[in-house]
Order: structure tokens, then C-alpha cells, then sequence
């Protein structure tokens, strides 16, 4: 799916970008990340639509405060209209739109690849700029598959051992994941499944490891197996912090991901635990548009625009 994502850069001008926002536990703020980063793009004149795709708990709306879509995601994987942009919502907010989550007990085992390679074809369609996807809690293949597909993937946690455990889980997930889509790594796809398995025959215990048993195999499979690993980028923002060690949080665990995983986890920065800004979601107002100058609100237009600068230096590099 990485290889139809690049798709999305053609011409001369940057076209439409697609963020996820994911995470192993649920209550990191994900949908909070998801609807500042949203609001902000759209702040600074850029089209966005913002994309609820946690079915389980749909709350991204509520987030932007908008009342319940007429139409959202489930009426489009349900089959009630067969166009995604049909599902769109406008919010008080000019440039910012939403597709709001599931309205009933959609459950993620329903559904099927079919509907999932439907809906990332039509996310791809959208006419927007950038395309914000506030994912689910979990590593279901569903979640999984819309982290992968995206252009900037960011894993949200909470500087707390529990959240960061998650956090782990859900980025080693998504890291076999990738690599078992990818049609290159299918000759080595037995390899691949024994390192997602704890306590394994092979005795594949890392991602490390699975690099040096497919260089003893096949040397040239492992030299692509190390261009999708170096290609495969991911972010990190550590929420709520209260301390320095807790921003120190963030350096940690991107050393133990290049460590690990042999990848380079872009630690984009820290929001600060701030109580007044964090009632904002109770007033259903985003933190930007309730508390503009906020220290919290300084923190996510600086990852804003070190993407949007990351985005431009790739485009140009790809052009």
C-alpha cells in the first residue's frame, strides 16, 4: 500500500497528503492529536478532511464540535452509498471538513479485504490537500493497513509504561505488517510470520534478527528487505507531558526503535498536560480555536510546520 501512496505525488505542486494518527492504547488523545493537526492544516488555508476511523468508538466529531454526521464511514462500508465523498460533513471551521465514524455496532471483523482496498481507493479520490485519518485503539489488520498506507504515520503515547508498552506493540505490528505486503518479501514471507510468533522454532525474536537470518539466505532479498525498513518512516509525539523526563521519553524510545527495528523514529516533539486547555473537549471546541496562544497550541503548529517543511523537501526530491 506504501507503493500506491506514493502515488498521491504527481505533477509539478504537492497533491493531497494522507496522515494517520495511531497508537496500541486507547485514551493517548489520538483523536485529539488528529483534530488539532486538522484544524491547523486547515488554520493556514490548506483543504483537509479529517477522517474518523475508529469504529469502535467513533468520537471525532464531538472532538471538532459538530453533532452527529447524517452520514459517516459505516454508511459507505455498509453499503448504503457507494461514494465516500458523499459522507462528508462540513464543520464551522472554513477549510475543514470530517467523515465522521461508525453510528451503529459496525464490528472491524466484517471487514473484509475487498472493502478495505474499496475505502483506501476512496480516500485517495478526496478532493483535499491533506487527508487526516484518527485511527482506532488496537492492532487490528484494518488499523494497521490505514497507518501503512499513509504518507506520515505518527504514533501517539502517553509518557506512562503502560501507553509506551502499546506503543511498542502497535509499532512492531505495523512493521511486519508493511513487510508482509510488500510483493518483494514474499519469498521470505515464512521468515517474516515465525518473527511475529513469540517462543518461535526459529528463534526469531526481533526484527534485527529476521535482517541477519535473510542475509545468511538470500543476501539479495535482504538488501531490499533493508531499503523497505530505511524507506518505512515514522513519527512519534509524546502527550500530556509534565516533566523533562517525561519529554526525554520520546529520545528513549526512538533509540530503542533503531536499535530494534533498525529504523529511525522521527520524535516530532511533546504536548504539554496543560488542565484548563484540556477542557476545551468538554466545551467541544478545539484547543486551537479555544486557546490559540496556548504553550500546547505552540507545540502543535511547530509539528505542523515540520511536516508541511518534511513534505515539501520530499516532493522536491521525488519530483
Amino acid at each position: 500500500m506504501t507503493e500506491q501512496s506514493h502515488s498521491l505525488y504527481r505533477g509539478h505542486q504537492m497533491h493531497k497528503q494522507v496522515w494517520a494518527i495511531g497508537g496500541g492504547k486507547g485514551g493517548v488523545g489520538k483523536s485529539l492529536l488528529s483534530s488539532s493537526l486538522a484544524f491547523c492544516l486547515a488554520k493556514q488555508g490548506h483543504s483537509t478532511i479529517a477522517i474518523d476511523l475508529d469504529l469502535g468508538g467513533a468520537n471525532l466529531h464531538t472532538v471538532l464540535g459538530q453533532g452527529p454526521p447524517q452520514r459517516c464511514i459505516s454508511d459507505f462500508l455498509n453499503g448504503n452509498t457507494m461514494e465516500l465523498s458523499s459522507c462528508i460533513t462540513p464543520t464551522q471551521y472554513p477549510h475543514l471538513q470530517i467523515i465522521g465514524g461508525a453510528k451503529d455496532d459496525l464490528k472491524i471483523t466484517q471487514i473484509d479485504d475487498q472493502k478495505i482496498t474499496s475505502l483506501l481507493q476512496q480516500i485517495r479520490n478526496l478532493n483535499a490537500q491533506f487527508i487526516i485519518l484518527d485511527l482506532g485503539a488496537g492492532t487490528s489488520k484494518f488499523t494497521l493497513d490505514f497507518f501503512n498506507f499513509a504518507q506520515v504515520r505518527i504514533i501517539t503515547a502517553l509518557p506512562e509504561p503502560t501507553s509506551i508498552e502499546n506503543a511498542y506493540r502497535f509499532l512492531k505490528a505495523s512493521y511486519y505488517q508493511q513487510l508482509l505486503q510488500h510483493p518483494e518479501l514474499q519469498s521470505i514471507r515464512p521468515l517474516i510470520e515465525s518473527a511475529m510468533v513469540p517462543n518461535h522454532k526459529l528463534g526469531i525474536l526481533s526484527p534485527q534478527q529476521l535482517l541477519t537470518e535473510v542475509n545468511f539466505q538470500n543476501p539479495a532479498v535482504a538488501n531490499e528487505l533493508k531499503r523497505i525498513i530505511r524507506d518505512w518512516k515514522v513519527s512519534l509525539v509524546i502527550n500530556q507531558s509534565r516533566s523533562q523526563t517525561d519529554v526525554d521519553v520520546g529520545f528513549s524510545m526512538k533509540s530503542v526503535a533503531k536499535k530494534y527495528f533498525g529504523i529511525d523514529l522521527d520524535y516530532l516533539g511533546y504536548i504539554e498536560y496543560e488542565p484548563n486547555v484540556w477542557q476545551s473537549v468538554r466545551r467541544m471546541k478545539p484547543i486551537l480555536a479555544e486557546f490559540p496562544n496556548s504553550r500546547i497550541a505552540t507545540h502543535l503548529e511547530r509539528i505542523v510546520n515540520y511536516l508541511l517543511k518534511q513534505a515539501r523537501i520530499e516532493h522536491t526530491l521525488t519530483e
